[in-house]
């Protein structure tokens, strides 16, 4: 096995040909020393360019929830389709509160360190402005609808904060959850997924790469923001969860009851 192989397995990465940023986010170890269960936790980029073959190769793995984490025209562009009636497929019609990337792609002037801080200022508005579908989320959990895949458009941003979210809840340590929020650097193939049309961000890729390579890659200080944001705003991730998304004790007992393996 090459060593790119063998990180993509580690990763949970499904073999699949089209998929964008698709994998298995179980496996990790909990700070007590137990495990969070494989197939049953899937994160994804957009799916809306997968074959009939990998489409069919998703729906073997019984997923029975969705959890759509895309702006309205978001997925109107790139519809997810793949799935029957039987999955619960959550969405959300929000209105743009991260408008500042598209001011970022349409200025001259911009730089990396612009994207890189409008990025940063993203991961603090995330657990605000994505609170009710973070809920929405944990619902889906929490009523059985298991196994849970979790997406948006890189899989990246807004997944990657609701997976930290699931992670934290199970008792995580912060150090993994870092590691598996990164391991999107190892395999999202941009250079694939914006060569499938001609976009804003195709073009700037093309043309400006190193001004749009912060909004591409997983950074850990996107995450450390995020880790910070809720520490000053929300009173710490366990606060939040509690608070902010209505996790109680009992919640978060029968959470860990579905997700960690026995």
């Amino acid at each position: 096995m090459s060593e790119r192989s063998a990180v993509l397995a580690e990763a949970g990465v499904l073999p699949l040909a089209s998929a964008f940023n698709l994998r298995d986010f179980g496996g990790l170890e909990t700070a007590d020393g137990q495990t969070v269960r494989r197939g049953i936790l899937f994160r994804s980029g957009t799916m809306s360019l997968l074959t009939p073959e990998d489409a069919e190769a998703l729906r073997a793995l019984g997923i029975r929830a969705i959890c759509d984490l895309r702006r309205p025209n978001e997925r109107l562009a790139e519809p997810t389709g793949w799935h029957g009636a039987e999955v619960d497929y959550y969405s959300r019609d929000y209105r743009e509160t991260s408008g500042v990337l598209a001011e970022v792609l349409r200025s001259d002037d911009a730089t990396a360190d612009d994207m890189h801080a409008a990025m940063v200022a993203i991961y603090r508005a995330i657990p605000v402005d994505h609170a009710e579908s973070y809920r929405a989320m944990f619902g889906q959990i929490l009523a059985g609808r298991l196994p849970i895949l979790i997406n948006c458009a890189a899989g990246k941003d807004r997944t990657g904060v609701g997976v930290m979210l699931i992670l934290s809840a199970l008792g995580v340590p912060r150090e993994a959850i870092v590691r598996d929020y990164l391991a999107t650097n190892d395999h999202a193939d941009w250079t694939w997924r914006l060569g499938q049309g001609e976009t804003r961000l195709s073009v700037a890729f093309r043309e400006r790469r190193d001004m749009v390579m912060p909004l591409l890659l997983a950074d850990s200080a996107y995450l450390d923001a995020l880790y910070e944001t809720l520490d000053a705003d929300h009173g710490g991730v366990d606060a939040y969860l509690r608070d902010g998304l209505g996790l109680d004790d009992d919640a978060l007992s029968r959470l860990r009851g579905a997700l960690i393996a026995p």
